[in-house]
């Protein structure tokens, strides 16, 4: 016989695995999360190449009245069997976007949005940035831009290792778009993106996972790798570009 434990697992799988792509949507978008820290994984598979790039490192974010902060920082590279140990970050912060790199001293400061818009950018958003982890976006502004339907985790490859109770649902856009389809998958004990696959038109490949997730306050370590502030020009290279059309 099941235990209750066991019973009561089997009943919550049951239930998960019955909700509708739309339902997924609902329950992601009723989720509110101020801050959160992971370890992530990205992988960009390249056809015409024939080449598999491996990046890992941690991610940051960071909900504030009017803006979100989201920090990647990646300090290994492997391409092929060469294996490189080097620490750089990318940061969106309200309207900008930084690249930092310690060991060239090179700091990149572009300004995505306009100082006049009362916008500010959402690193995560479906469309933004080179991760898209959609966190607390509305499912009206999901089916506006895209189909959606239910998608089992792949079995085989970066996403495979993802647990076996995760949700997942695939986009595919209603217009024109460099992606062919966007693969989401969730927690569904958070609702909190853990992998996503991204196919794009010419067949490239980039998958991100996403481990050892936490949704606690940030300490001031992991604030500090959302600061923006233009280092040293005596010692970096600074470039910063203003918003232009």
């Amino acid at each position: 016989m099941l235990s209750i434990c066991s019973a009561i697992c089997l009943l919550f799988s049951v239930q998960v695995e019955a909700l509708t792509p739309h339902q997924v949507l609902e329950r992601v978008e009723q989720v509110s999360v101020a801050s959160a820290t992971a370890d992530i994984t990205y992988v960009k598979i390249d056809p015409v190449l024939e080449r598999r790039e491996i990046r890992t490192g941690t991610l940051v974010y960071r909900a504030c009245v009017g803006h979100k902060d989201a920090a990647i920082t990646f300090d290994t590279l492997i391409i092929g069997r060469r294996k490189e140990t080097r620490d750089k970050r990318y940061v969106f912060s309200g309207r900008w976007f930084v690249e930092i790199d310690p060991q060239q001293k090179q700091f990149i400061k572009r300004e995505l949005v306009s100082p006049e818009s009362a916008k500010s950018l959402d690193p995560f958003a479906l469309g933004n940035g080179p991760v898209p982890l959609p966190i607390e976006q509305t499912k009206e502004s999901v089916l506006k831009e895209f189909d959606v339907a239910t998608v089992k985790k792949p079995s085989e490859g970066l996403l495979s290792k993802l647990d076996e109770g995760v949700v997942g649902i695939q986009l595919t856009p209603k217009s024109n778009s460099e992606w062919a389809t966007i693969d989401l998958f969730y927690d569904p004990n958070t609702w909190f993106p853990v992998g996503v696959q991204t196919l794009e038109k010419d067949g490239t490949i980039r998958q991100s996972r996403l481990e050892n997730v936490t949704l606690s306050e940030l300490t001031d370590v992991q604030k500090a790798q959302l600061d923006i502030a233009t280092p040293d020009p005596k010692e970096w290279s600074i470039d910063i570009q203003p918003y232009s059309n």
